[in-house]
């Protein structure tokens, strides 16, 4: 256990030490030697746990998305199912999301993955299935219970979950010129706003309409 356990301390002090080598000086200029002597361990430790320099990339990056999702996957386990407070619930959960996109760390994080990923695929690959799926289950699953409980029309909830977050960011990357320029709280609030209204026409159940009157004899 003890061995395991130094096992764990070990890759978690490659990662943290990765992370602001990497995100500092890129992949291309970033050593593996730097890397080591940041985190206190050898260079052959750092390929016995990731192999080499481009797996340690990608699980550094995948890393440090995970933690930057943590806000977001609590606001999701926040969003109110319940009959009276879903729709609003729901509104607010959007707002929430996209902030948790906003911060400088978040918007320079999926700027090197988008920039990265160019280079190397599998790294948009790995932070998706670390980082991005978690978050898309968890919507996906609060999509569906809305959906049983008859209050959204969800026929795939995974697809509709996709759509939510498509919508809430539709008009963020021309708000911010692709995160760089900042915009009032109040424009991004609207625009996010707009966006689950769209998903709400899409997938609203429609109410139910009173019976016609019976015809005059």
């Amino acid at each position: 256990m003890a061995g395991r356990q130094r096992g764990v301390d070990k890759r978690r002090a490659i990662l943290d030490a990765a992370a602001p080598i990497f995100g500092t000086l890129g992949y291309e200029r970033a050593s593996v030697d730097a890397i080591a002597a940041a985190a206190g361990v050898s260079k052959p430790t750092i390929y016995s746990y990731f192999g080499g320099k481009e797996q340690l990339f990608r699980e550094s990056v995948a890393d440090s998305a995970v933690e930057q999702n943590g806000d977001a996957l609590h606001v999701l386990q926040t969003l109110d199912v319940s009959p009276a407070r879903w729709q609003a619930s729901l509104y607010e959960v959007g707002v929430q999301l996209v902030e948790c996109q906003r911060s400088t760390c978040s918007m320079f994080l999926h700027r090197m993955i988008a920039a990265e990923s160019a280079r190397d695929p599998a790294v948009y690959r790995t932070v998706r299935e670390k980082a991005g799926d978690p978050i898309l289950d968890a919507l996906t699953g609060r999509l569906a219970m809305l959906g049983n409980a008859g209050l959204l029309h969800v026929a795939d909830p995974a697809l509709a979950a996709r759509q939510f977050f498509a919508l809430i960011n539709a008009q963020i990357p021309e708000l911010t010129e692709n995160g760089t320029r900042p915009v009032a709280d109040e424009i991004v609030r609207r625009a996010v706003q707009a966006g689950v209204r769209t998903f709400l026409l899409a997938h609203g159940v429609p109410a139910p309409q009173p019976p016609a009157p019976a015809p005059v004899s």
